[in-house]
């Protein structure tokens, strides 16, 4: 009969043989794998653009616009489409550096589902809330008065569509492939903070954009990530970036990051800025900031002890 320590040492030199056997990285260092493969990713989901310019639906003049204008040039179902292509385009780039760069699975990103399926649906929850109380608390405090409300003022299968596409992008990008890397080259909450500062540089180019939405970009981030780092899993923050942009957006009438869109709900927004986050829709708000700690604070201590070794 082995005992307890003859069981240890067995499980040890077995994890070792499997450790042994594990290839490693082509690049050595995560961080440099981090910082060539978004500069790939990058080129590759640019060119998800050429069909468009060449069939002129896009022209180069275009290119050069903000995300808002472009958006509103567009319309929301080529929007779609064109952010469909600059997905395929990250995406197939993501997974040959996966593949031969980090030498690890795809999924190993953070799509394993079975385990996390609760933790899906708590993002979806999660980011509808979190915009749904911002607003509920601006209308109670007059911040915002509701003009009117329609339902078929959006087409709800384009936004459903265009911002599953926003969140499934960027979350691989950066919670999936960008942190997973940093992480094997320093602490994970240091590769967190760098992974949130990308993140909102991201959006640096957006309209209206200020000092406060920077850096509530960066807690978005930082929010965003939290449960990736624990978890080593994506989709907490891609169920909750969704809701967090539809919510937002096409049913409360907030920009989004800026940009514009037909909503559900037409709001007309008054008082000061700081509070109400002015054009650039909540994500420009200190309520938002003062929320985001708190929520950012609840996620790291209720998953910091069920944390994925």
């Amino acid at each position: 009969m082995m005992n307890s320590q003859t069981v240890t040492a067995a499980n040890i030199e077995e994890a070792s043989l499997l450790e042994q056997h594990v290839k490693q990285p082509a690049i050595k260092k995560g961080w440099v794998r981090a910082l060539v493969g978004f500069i790939i990713i990058s080129i590759f989901s640019s060119l998800g653009a050429i069909p468009f310019v060449i069939t002129g639906t896009i022209t180069p003049e275009m290119m050069e616009m903000s995300a808002s204008a472009l958006f509103n040039s567009i319309g929301v179902n080529m929007m779609f489409a064109f952010m469909l292509f600059q997905f395929i385009g990250a995406l197939f780039a993501i997974f040959i550096f996966r593949k031969f760069v980090d030498r690890r699975s795809f999924i190993s990103l953070g799509f394993e589902l079975s385990h996390h399926k609760a933790d899906a649906m708590k993002g979806l929850v999660w980011g509808a809330a979190l915009i749904s109380v911002g607003f509920l608390a601006l209308y109670i405090f007059d911040f915002i008065s509701i003009i009117e409300t329609d339902f078929g003022a959006i087409q709800w299968l384009s936004y459903l569509a265009f911002f599953a596409v926003v969140a499934f992008n960027e979350e691989i990008l950066v919670r999936g492939y960008i942190l997973t890397n940093l992480m094997a080259s320093m602490n994970k909450y240091w590769a967190l903070i760098v992974s949130a500062l990308l993140f909102s540089v991201m959006h640096l180019a957006n309209d209206n954009t200020s000092l406060i939405s920077t850096v509530n970009l960066f807690l978005a981030g930082i929010m965003l990530g939290m449960y990736t780092i624990h978890k080593r899993n994506l989709w907490f923050p891609i169920a909750m970036h969704f809701t967090w942009n539809f919510f937002q957006g096409p049913l409360l009438g907030f920009e989004v990051s800026g940009t514009r869109m037909d909503s559900v709900i037409s709001q007309q927004v008054s008082g000061n800025a700081l509070i109400t986050g002015g054009e650039f829709g909540f994500e420009g708000s200190l309520l938002l900031t003062v929320m985001m700690i708190v929520s950012t604070a609840y996620i790291h201590f209720t998953y910091k002890n069920t944390a994925k070794v």
